[in-house]
């Protein structure tokens, strides 16, 4: 008796926190903001590439993001990501330290005794957005780069589909991460700071390590392991494409859980 009653409860109670995730998110105009800019950045950043792809790069410089390959058409298309990966990760900070700044987290958790299913929605609700989002906006820079630059691969060609789509993993697997990092600093300043530092400049300082061992510590780092899947051939350097992503999940993994932990021991 007690079985058939709880269920129902506890489903409604999934249902409803699923909900009110989704109503706060969609409330705020910068989680529009951040996602329509995203979308138009990556779009409007693959076309400048791949237009000026005949020059080495934007102003015939060579230049561009770290992590792009000039005579690579597909990772022209999609160079975007760069960008979209910090405004998604802000994104995701600011999802979670907004409600510890207006102070609306109180009344969350005063509704819902255990901690760790605000996490999961919440996290559950982001990914969910910022996957669509992502994934509409790979295919677009595709399409665009394939109308643009002469070269580019079909999408049935080995490898080509798993970077589109995999441009959409990373960037949610990154929002995710700032997430993470929200709940655990509660601070939008040193959450941001913290991603940063991990996404973009781990990786650069990793690159003054000695060669004979720098790789081997730079390839373990979030972006760099996660970043294998945007790439259409790795190098012995590198993870190969799944593993990476698998690495990058680790961290969301370790950042989630650590969260819930502390949200045990101090939550709001």
């Amino acid at each position: 008796m007690t079985t058939t009653l709880d269920t129902p409860a506890r489903s409604a109670g999934t249902t409803g926190l699923l909900r009110g995730e989704w109503v706060k998110a969609r409330s705020l105009r910068s989680t529009w903001y951040v996602l329509g800019g995203s979308l138009v950045g990556m779009v409007l950043l693959g076309l400048l590439f791949t237009s000026t792809a005949d020059t080495g790069g934007p102003s015939g410089r060579g230049g561009g993001p770290p992590g792009v390959d000039f005579a690579q058409p597909l990772t022209l298309a999609l160079a975007g990501y760069n960008l979209a990966q910090l405004a998604l990760g802000v994104l995701g900070v600011l999802l979670v330290t907004g409600e510890y700044t207006s102070g609306t987290i109180r009344s969350t958790f005063a509704a819902t005794p255990r901690r760790w299913p605000v996490v999961a929605a919440k996290a559950a609700v982001l990914g969910a957005v910022v996957l669509v989002t992502a994934t509409v906006g790979s295919l677009v820079s595709y399409a665009v780069g394939s109308a643009v630059v002469d070269g580019m691969p079909g999408l049935g060609e080995d490898g080509v589909l798993r970077v589109v789509l995999g441009t959409a993993l990373y960037l949610t697997a990154i929002t995710l991460l700032g997430s993470a990092l929200g709940w655990l600093l509660r601070s939008t300043a040193g959450a941001v700071a913290t991603l940063f530092g991990l996404v973009f400049l781990l990786p650069v300082l990793g690159g003054l390590l000695p060669a004979d061992w720098g790789p081997d510590v730079v390839r373990w780092l979030p972006s760099s392991a996660g970043g294998s899947l945007l790439r259409p051939t790795t190098t012995a350097e590198q993870f190969a494409p799944w593993t990476g992503f698998a690495v990058l999940l680790g961290y969301v993994a370790v950042g989630l859980v650590a969260a819930v932990w502390r949200l045990r021991t101090r939550d709001a």
